[in-house]
């Protein structure tokens, strides 16, 4: 018997929590902050496809059309996801100037709307604790490796490892952690495994074993 997905205790308009959650494997504190994280990183996408289009940058206003529609889909975000596609295809197909600035006009306003509900919507997230926690060798290396094979197959569990051991990896890489942490939150799976790689490293961690 499936076992039912305990449901998101929070209205946000345009949003479809199930389709979301069932992404996150039901983990409801993963996905809020995930939600929130593209609230901060995110907030800004229309403007940063306008300016990238004003420098006849397409290439980059491309990417950011793709990065926007894979994390609202990912989300459930139901009306920003269309609206990101096809601003997306009309972009990568060179469509004329008038079209490519009626979609994003159409994204810009998805956008705003959702970001508007989430930040009204969404509770604010825990504090982190400002004192380090005791390193456990043997611990740290067993997430640290289990953290490397998430990030590897691109998992979005690997953000909910990194804060469930979130003080004790701030304390055993605290000249890595934050860009660690930022990297996993913008979904830049490449880059925060190249800092993992780096932290063990100068850590003497060994990732492989």
């Amino acid at each position: 018997m499936t076992q039912a997905q305990t449901p998101f205790p929070y209205s946000i308009d345009g949003l479809d929590p199930a389709s979301g959650l069932r992404r996150m494997e039901s983990d409801i504190e993963l996905y809020a902050a995930l939600l929130r994280d593209f609230v901060a990183t995110e907030k800004d996408a229309a403007q940063a496809i306008a300016d990238a289009l004003a420098r006849n940058d397409r290439a980059a206003a491309t990417r950011r059309a793709h990065t926007v529609k894979g994390l609202a889909g990912t989300f459930g975000a139901v009306r920003l996801h269309p609206a990101a596609q096809s601003l997306e295809t009309a972009l990568r197909e060179t469509a004329p100037a008038a079209h490519i600035a009626e979609l994003l006009a159409h994204f810009e306003a998805e956008l705003a709307s959702l970001i508007e509900a989430l930040e009204a919507g969404l509770p604010p997230e825990h504090p982190v604790e400002a004192e380090l926690a005791p390193v456990d060798p043997e611990q740290l290396t067993r997430v640290c490796r289990e953290l490397g094979s998430l990030m590897a197959n691109w998992d979005v569990a690997a953000r909910r490892l990194l804060d469930s051991h979130a003080p004790m990896l701030r304390a055993a890489f605290p000249d890595d952690f934050v860009a660690l942490q930022s990297a996993l939150r913008d979904f830049d799976f490449d880059s925060a495994t190249t800092r993992l790689a780096q932290a063990c490293a100068r850590a003497g961690v060994p990732l492989e074993g």
